[in-house]
């Protein structure tokens, strides 16, 4: 009985190990098609199959062969029919091998290719029921037959066991599709959200340069020699939307080039940008910025993004507030340059503090929700800190925390 046991759970092994490989190589293979799937099916079927004939002794025990058919179950079901036919070729020679009337098994093999033919347009269930009906009746005719060879308590034991099998490999096999239909869905969606990500964080984050633009535009006067030099920060604009447009084209995380830069210039070029576009809102626009030399390692556009993206928000959150006010100033403190932007505006709410974070995550009715996000991911880049205080109702403070660079003598 042992022997027996063992002898089945081997054969099962056998019968689910291609099967099984097969469904790993589907789910983590590149660019496989439906083609290349059903290819790499009609192996595995093949090879199930080779490996029962090779470490089966079938001439000790022709019930086992029983299990042979499970192959050519699987090819039916999954409308594989020629690699059925090309199955059931395999399985009469075995049969005439074992010095077997050929014309039985052709038969036999004959009625299960025309009941796929009726049902393959159906469900499997209608299949597998016919399929093992037929079955169980050329089992017990075998041993009216060829008695001398068969035993009839061991053939309808290994035909119930047969029967069990089967349903169980099918099983199996078909959650694992599931399994797999399931990860190929989470996949997509993943891409899909990679791709909107980046859709919204170019959108979110290029309306910016252009609203300068439009503003420097709306002010700028031939006439006026002092508006010259908007000319200057129009053409800056237009080198940071062709920066977000490669990004867009890349589609991929946000890259940041590194060199060292005077962190307070870049300060000085923000209120440089900024102090029109205040005026005309009336806003009181205080600055602390130092004439000294405080070196980091960043990217200067993407650091002048996020300061933009900073203060531009702190001016949206003025838009009902009595005697606006916005400072930006700076702290120097174990080796770090701290950055304060600081607004008396709306605050922000305890509950929205808890997200501001979040990709997608906003309060405003035609927001993105990704301004945060990309600031964060920016500074992050830089190692740096990115820290909300905020109350309602009083303001905000934004603190960007930058590792200061030490030049070596």
């Amino acid at each position: 009985m042992v022997n027996v046991f063992q002898q089945i759970l081997l054969n099962i092994i056998l019968l689910v190990f291609p099967l099984t490989f097969n469904l790993f190589y589907y789910t983590y293979g590149n660019n496989v098609d439906k083609e290349q799937s059903k290819t790499f099916l009609d192996f595995a079927l093949l090879s199930s199959l080779y490996l029962l004939i090779t470490y089966n002794m079938v001439e000790d025990n022709l019930s086992i062969m029983l299990l042979f058919n499970i192959p050519l179950i699987f090819a039916y079901i999954k409308k594989r029919s020629y690699i059925g036919i090309i199955i059931s070729i395999i399985l009469i020679y075995l049969y005439y091998n074992l010095g077997m009337n050929i014309l039985i098994f052709i038969f036999e093999y004959l009625v299960y290719f025309i009941i796929y033919l009726l049902t393959h347009k159906r469900k499997e269930s209608l299949f597998l029921a016919l399929f093992f009906i037929f079955k169980s009746l050329f089992s017990i005719s075998l041993y009216f037959i060829y008695d001398e060879k068969f035993q009839l308590v061991d053939n309808l034991l290994m035909l119930v066991t047969f029967i069990v099998i089967t349903y169980l490999i099918i099983y199996m096999y078909n959650k694992g599709e599931d399994i797999i239909k399931l990860h190929m869905s989470i996949k997509e969606l993943e891409n899909d959200k990679q791709i909107r990500e980046s859709l919204f964080k170019i959108t979110h984050e290029i309306k910016n340069p252009i609203a300068v633009c439009k503003s420097y535009l709306d002010m700028f006067d031939i006439n006026n020699k002092d508006h010259v030099r908007y000319i200057n920060i129009l053409k800056e604009e237009n080198e940071k939307i062709l920066l977000l447009l490669q990004d867009f084209l890349a589609m991929n995380k946000i890259k940041v080039q590194k060199e060292i830069l005077d962190i307070n210039m870049l300060l000085e070029d923000v209120v440089d940008q900024l102090t029109p576009l205040l005026k005309e809102k009336n806003i009181n626009f205080a600055y602390d910025i130092s004439l000294d030399e405080v070196f980091v390692e960043g990217d200067y556009n993407r650091l002048n993004q996020v300061l933009i993206n900073m203060i531009k928000n702190s001016v949206e959150a003025l838009d009902a507030t009595e005697n606006p006010k916005i400072s930006l100033n700076y702290e120097i403190k174990d080796n770090h340059f701290i950055i304060i932007i600081e607004d008396n505006g709306c605050g922000i709410k305890a509950e929205d503090m808890e997200r501001i974070k979040e990709p997608f995550y906003t309060t405003k009715k035609n927001g993105t929700g990704l301004g945060v996000s990309l600031s964060l991911e920016i500074i992050s880049a830089h190692d740096g800190t990115l820290e909300y205080l905020s109350q309602e109702n009083i303001g905000t403070k934004v603190i960007i925390t930058l590792p200061i660079y030490e030049i070596l003598d």
